[in-house]
């Protein structure tokens, strides 16, 4: 059975509620996927904060194939109108 991704925390007041996202966010250590908050009474609500993990194909994937490498300079843009034809 897979572990429960949510957190949650009830009868928060007003001014704590940054506080409580962060520190769920730090505990769980994952994605954010969902943060919901809801009032229940006066100034006080409850806080969920959902996670969900990233795959491990995407996690540290840093794309280095030269189509996805911007150009350094203008004169290697393929296909520029200007230079096209100009000798």
């Amino acid at each position: 059975m897979t572990e429960r991704r949510s957190k949650s925390e009830t009868e928060i007041p007003l001014f704590l509620i940054p506080t409580v996202i962060a520190r769920q966010i730090k505990e769980q250590g994952d994605d954010v996927f969902r943060i919901s908050v809801k009032r229940t009474h006066w100034h006080h609500y409850n806080v969920t904060v959902r996670t969900k993990q990233v795959h491990r194909e995407l996690r540290g994937r840093k794309d280095s194939s030269p189509a996805r490498q911007k150009p350094d300079s203008p004169e290697d843009t393929p296909g520029d109108a200007r230079t096209e034809g100009v000798e």
